[in-house]
């Protein structure tokens, strides 16, 4: 990925987060990228890339042999809401996230949006689980049948996630 592309990805996430979050979720995002391990999916239109989502290992203690990721950040440009934006990203993350073999996906989000894609609230832990005060924002998608049925116990996410502070629903609408 060329360092125009990276620009143009942590500006998504600056932008589409706002003042509030923008700074953080840009710092995040830039971390992210960096990282190997990172999957990043984009959407262009006009030539310049308008919304992304990020990918990262997420890992059951107990169960090192599950292939998990988590998805944090997702930001499309404010402009480009309501366009069909997410939804060309979250059907273009899932088909390469099956691709690329793994198990299941989780993601701490907006209960009313990632169902529309398989997501569904999960009773497995988040890496603070006494933070959980809105557990129906926890969601898990499985990718292979009957994978996440058998996950359980602690969770760890890259260092950079695994901050409470992330994981605290409270200050969340």
């Amino acid at each position: 990925m060329n360092h125009a592309d990276i620009d143009a990805i942590i500006e998504v996430h600056r932008l589409a987060f706002g003042k509030e979050e923008g700074e953080d979720v840009a710092q995040l995002a830039r971390d992210f990228l960096s990282l190997p391990d990172t999957i990043s999916i984009s959407s262009e239109r006009d030539g310049k890339i308008v919304g992304n989502v990020l990918f990262t290992p997420f890992n059951f203690v107990d169960h090192p042999d599950t292939n998990c990721y988590l998805l944090a950040p997702f930001g499309v440009l404010p402009a480009y809401q309501g366009r069909g934006v997410g939804k060309e990203i979250m059907e273009a993350s899932i088909e390469h996230l099956r691709s690329v073999r793994t198990d299941a996906v989780f993601v701490l989000g907006v209960p009313t949006f990632y169902p529309r894609y398989g997501f569904a609230p999960t009773d497995k832990q988040t890496p603070y689980p006494d933070l959980m005060t809105a557990p129906e924002a926890w969601m898990a998608l499985e990718l292979t049948e009957g994978s996440a049925q058998k996950l359980s116990g602690k969770t760890k996410a890259i260092p950079q996630f695994m901050q409470s502070h992330w994981w605290d629903t409270s200050q969340h609408g």
